[in-house]
C-alpha cells in the first residue's frame, strides 16, 4: 500500500471536515454503556438530524405499527444500537453528499450506496445477524475512499473512474496499478482517522476482498460485499456479469437457491425505493426490478452463449494445436522414407528401456541390428528409387514380424535396429531368425518389372542384468553381431555371447 498517497489524502485540506454533531455521536457510539437520555439529548440538539431519524423510523423501511414521535421514543422502540447507528450514518452522509470534487457523479455514487445499504441489511436480517444497523451503515459508507480520492486527486482520479465505466473490478485493477492501493484501503484509513468503530472500518476495508477478512467478521463483511454486487446489478441494468456474480455468491456464502436469490431482489427494491426518498434522491432513477432481471438474464444468457462459443473455438483450436504438435513430434521421431522410427527415437527409446531394465529390474532387454545385404548393388544397378523401395519393403516386413512387441527403427542408410523389451537372448534369437526368413521371402519389382530378392545380416545382443554397464556397449555388441553375420556369408543371424571372465 502506498503510504505517501494515503498521507496526501488524509492531510489534504480539501477533505470534508466532520460536523460537531458527528464528532459527538462518534464519541457516544464508542461508549458501550452510554446513557439513553444523553444520546437522545445530543441528537435532539440537531433538529435536521432528529427529523431525518424520525422520518426513517416511521418509514416502511422499519415497518412500525404506530408513529414514533420523539428520539427517546425511537430509542425505546428500536433500541439504542439502531438509533445511534442511524444518527452516525445521517450525520456523516449529510456532510459527504456534496464531496467528491468536480466531475464526480454524485447521483450514481449515492444511488449505488443506497442500493448496497438496503441489500446488505436485508441479507443481515436473513442471516439473523445482531448488527444489522452496522451492516447497513458499513454498506452505505463502503466506497468512502472513492469520494476522498476524487476530492483530493481530482481530474486524475475522475479519468480513472471514467475508464472503469462503472465496473468496480476494473476500477480496483486501475487503482492498484497506479497507486499500489485501492479505494477500500483509503476509505478504511479515513474511517480510522475519524475514529469510527472497528465494526464499520472492517467492511470498508474488506468489502472488495471479503475472503481475506477474519472469520469473526466474515458474515458481516459478506453481507456488505453482496450488497455492493446487488447495487451493480441494479445500476448497470443489463449487466449479466453482476447477476452471475450475485447468484454465485448467494449460493456459496448463504446456501440460497437462484429462485430465493432472485426473490429477495424484490424486497431490496422496495426498501431502496423508500430509502431514496429519505436521502432526497430522484425516484425515477430507480428502475423496476422485473425489468432489471429480464435484461440481466438476457445478458447473462448471451454471455453464456458467447462463453460456450469461445470454449468451443478454444477447444477446437486446442485440438488442432495438439494434432499439429503430435504431427510435429511424430515427424521428429519418424524416418521420412520408411515411416518407422528414426535414429533419434531409437536412442531415446533404448536409453529409457535400458534404465528400466538395469535400475528397476524390469526384465531383460534385447537389441537386433540388421544390415541389408549388397544394398549398394540395388542402387548402382537399378537406381536409387528402386533402392528406396527395397528399404520400404524391408521396414514393412520388420514391422509385421515385430508387431507391438518392440520398436523398429531405421538406424541409418540400409541399417535397421530393433529394440525388444522383456525378451531374453533365446527369445530374441528366435525373433531374429523369423525376421531373416521373412525378409528372404520379400521381393521388390524393378522399373523393368524384374523381381528382386532381399536378404539381411542380423546381430543380436541381450542385457540380462550382467556384463553391459552402459547402453552404448549393448548397442555396440549387437553391431558386432552384424559383422559376424556378414563374415559368415550374410543372410544369417549371429548372437553376441559374453565370454566368462
Amino acid at each position: 500500500m502506498s503510504q505517501s498517497v494515503i498521507d496526501e489524502i488524509l492531510q489534504s485540506p480539501r477533505l470534508p471536515s466532520l460536523p460537531s454533531i458527528a464528532l459527538e455521536v462518534i464519541d457516544l457510539v464508542q461508549q458501550p454503556d452510554v446513557d439513553i437520555n444523553q444520546i437522545a439529548n445530543t441528537i435532539q440538539n440537531d433538529p435536521a438530524l432528529s427529523s431525518k431519524i424520525l422520518k426513517t423510523v416511521n418509514s416502511s423501511f422499519y415497518g412500525q405499527a404506530y408513529t414514533v414521535s420523539t428520539i427517546s421514543h425511537a430509542l425505546v422502540v428500536l433500541g439504542l444500537n439502531s438509533v445511534k447507528t442511524l444518527a452516525l450514518g445521517f450525520s456523516l452522509v449529510s456532510n459527504l453528499q456534496e464531496s467528491g470534487g468536480e466531475g464526480f457523479d454524485h447521483i450514481r455514487y449515492w444511488k449505488r450506496s443506497i442500493y448496497a445499504a438496503s441489500a446488505a441489511k436485508r441479507f443481515a436480517k436473513e442471516q439473523q445477524l445482531v448488527q444489522q444497523e452496522e451492516v447497513f451503515l458499513g454498506a452505505l459508507l463502503q466506497d468512502l475512499g472513492m469520494l476522498a480520492m476524487n476530492q483530493v486527486l481530482g481530474k486524475e482520479y475522475t479519468e480513472m473512474l471514467n475508464e472503469s465505466d462503472g465496473c468496480h473490478d476494473k476500477l480496483l485493477e486501475l487503482e492498484q496499478e497506479k497507486y499500489q492501493m485501492t479505494h477500500a484501503d483509503v476509505g478504511a484509513e479515513l474511517a480510522n482517522s475519524w475514529k469510527l468503530p472497528p465494526l464499520l472500518i472492517t467492511p470498508i476495508r474488506y468489502h472488495e476482498t471479503p475472503d481475506e477478512v477474519q472469520a469473526e467478521f466474515s458474515k458481516f463483511v459478506r453481507c456488505v460485499a453482496l450488497g455492493g454486487t446487488i447495487a451493480d446489478l441494479f445500476i448497470n441494468e443489463a449487466d449479466g456479469h453482476s447477476l452471475e456474480k450475485y447468484l454465485e455468491r448467494a449460493e456459496l456464502w448463504f446456501s440460497m437457491t437462484h429462485d430465493q436469490a432472485e426473490g429477495i431482489l424484490h424486497e431490496i427494491s422496495q426498501d431502496t425505493n423508500e430509502l431514496q426518498r429519505l436521502f432526497d434522491m430522484p425516484a425515477d432513477d430507480f428502475a423496476n426490478v422485473d425489468d432489471i432481471l429480464a435484461k440481466a438474464n438476457e445478458a447473462l444468457m448471451n454471455i453464456t452463449l458467447q462463453s460456450q462459443m469461445q470454449h468451443h473455438e478454444l477447444t477446437q483450436h486446442a485440438n488442432e494445436l495438439r494434432e499439429k504438435n503430435e504431427l510435429l513430434v511424430n515427424q521428429a521421431n519418424t524416418d521420412s522414407l520408411t515411416g518407422v522410427a528414426n535414429r533419434r527415437k531409437f536412442n531415446d527409446y533404448i536409453a529409457q528401456e535400458f534404465s528400466l531394465s538395469k535400475e528397476n529390474g524390469a526384465g531383460p532387454l534385447s537389441v537386433l541390428f540388421l544390415d541389408t545385404d549388397h544394398f549398394k548393388k540395388f542402387n548402382d544397378t537399378y537406381g536409387h528409387p528402386v533402392g528406396d523401395r527395397v528399404l520400404v519393403a524391408l521396414s514393412r516386413t520388420l514391422e509385421d514380424v515385430i508387431g507391438d512387441g518392440g520398436l523398429v527403427a531405421r538406424y541409418g542408410g540400409e541399417e535397421f535396429a530393433i529394440v525388444l523389451p522383456n525378451k531374453d537372448r533365446r527369445s530374441a534369437a528366435v525373433i531374429a531368425e523369423n525376421a531373416r526368413a521373412e525378409i528372404e521371402k520379400t521381393t521388390v519389382l524393378s522399373d523393368e518389372d524384374k523381381e528382386l530378392h532381399i536378404t539381411a545380416s542380423i546381430g543380436v545382443a541381450t542385457y540380462e542384468g550382467v556384463f553391459f554397464d552402459r547402453v552404448e556397449t549393448l548397442v555396440k555388441a549387437a553391431d558386432q553381431g552384424v559383422y559376424a553375420a556378414k563374415n559368415s556369408g550374410r543372410n544369417c543371424v549371429r548372437i553376441f555371447t559374453p565370454r566368462a571372465a
